[in-house]
């Protein structure tokens, strides 16, 4: 079973977003009820002996559907919403199994609160909220459960995060090597991006169109108008293309340009020679027609490779450290019997 939760920095948010699912006071998608569907006291999963009720279950996974619809644009023909609610019932159930025994867990490690435990999961979750122009009441208040409720919520989230802190987290460490190794891969890959603008200049030395091949192959955002960038004076482009584009001849292609941004493959249409000032008129600088083709490289940001070396690590330690629970836990589902754990 996939961790529903699975996040590096912060799992709490991640379980409060799911919480959050359904939030406010509009109708959830209607879901096609079946004549057959149980009572809402009927048992669909059991972990460990503690139940989840259809009642419970169907909560919950409105919620999911509700925020995809919000948040993802879902669209679900209504010949297909029991196939759709089926899938977030069965998301619902994977949730409550994950929260279930991280929780119990938690309370075999004896594991407590602090008040700034507190704190700082209201600085998370005001965070998290940002993208919905949400405050953290407005969180509590417009949940798809009553007030108390949503606040024991966070509490349960506070302390699965706390639990994945103090027996994951911590014990997580990028080396030197992880590093290295990533940039080594990256700078590969940053030649193989070299060689194909060395490729492309040859198919324009060959004949090609460039606006076409800068609009099928050119990661610049002028990629659509044929790489065309206009007249371009000096100081609006990094060292390198300034000083190809002013020396360039016009009509011809150039050879491959590195900078800052990538790869790039330039022709210069025209050039406007600067003008002195008059009495009259300002003086004008001078300036180039300019088109090119960029290709852009993976940037070498150590700090950002770290964190996403830290990430991969831990979301491996998480789901290894779920496992081993799940391999102790005895869990039912009565709902879909198919379903595996």
């Amino acid at each position: 079973m996939r961790n529903p939760f699975l996040t590096f920095a912060a799992p709490l948010a991640a379980l409060l977003a799911a919480f959050a699912a359904g939030c406010g006071k509009q109708s959830p998608p209607p879901a096609a009820a079946r004549p057959s569907d149980p009572a809402p006291d009927y048992v669909v999963a059991l972990v460990n002996g503690s139940p989840l009720t259809w009642a419970d279950m169907e909560k919950r996974a409105k919620g999911f559907f509700k925020d995809e619809v919000d948040t993802q644009h879902l669209i679900v023909p209504s010949n297909r919403l029991d196939e759709a609610m089926t899938h977030f019932r069965k998301r619902a159930i994977n949730t409550f199994v994950y929260k279930t025994l991280m929780l119990e867990e938690a309370a075999r490690q004896n594991l407590r609160l602090t008040d700034r435990d507190r704190q700082n999961g209201l600085a998370a979750l005001a965070r998290s909220l940002q993208t919905r122009n949400w405050t953290t009441n407005d969180f509590f208040l417009k949940g798809p459960m009553d007030e108390p409720t949503m606040r024991r919520e966070f509490e349960d989230g506070l302390l699965i995060d706390k639990l994945l802190r103090v027996n994951v987290r911590d014990n997580v460490r990028v080396e030197s090597a992880d590093l290295e190794r990533l940039v080594a891969r990256i700078n590969e890959t940053n030649q193989l991006k070299r060689a194909q603008a060395e490729a492309v200049r040859k198919q324009l030395a060959d004949g090609a169109s460039f606006e076409d091949v800068a609009r099928t192959v050119s990661e610049c955002p002028h990629a659509k108008k044929g790489g065309d960038l206009g007249e371009v004076g000096r100081g609006r482009l990094p060292k390198p293309v300034e000083d190809a584009a002013f020396s360039q001849q016009v009509g011809q292609v150039g050879p491959v340009v590195e900078s800052v941004e990538g790869y790039h493959i330039l022709r210069v249409a025209a050039r406007n020679p600067a003008r002195a000032a008059t009495a009259s008129t300002p003086a004008i600088p001078e300036t180039v027609r300019l088109s090119q083709i960029l290709l852009r490289p993976i940037p070498v940001d150590r700090k950002r490779l770290n964190a996403s070396i830290l990430r991969t690590k831990y979301n491996k330690a998480v789901e290894t450290y779920f496992t081993s629970l799940k391999s102790r836990a005895k869990i039912e589902c009565t709902l879909y019997p198919e379903m595996r754990f």
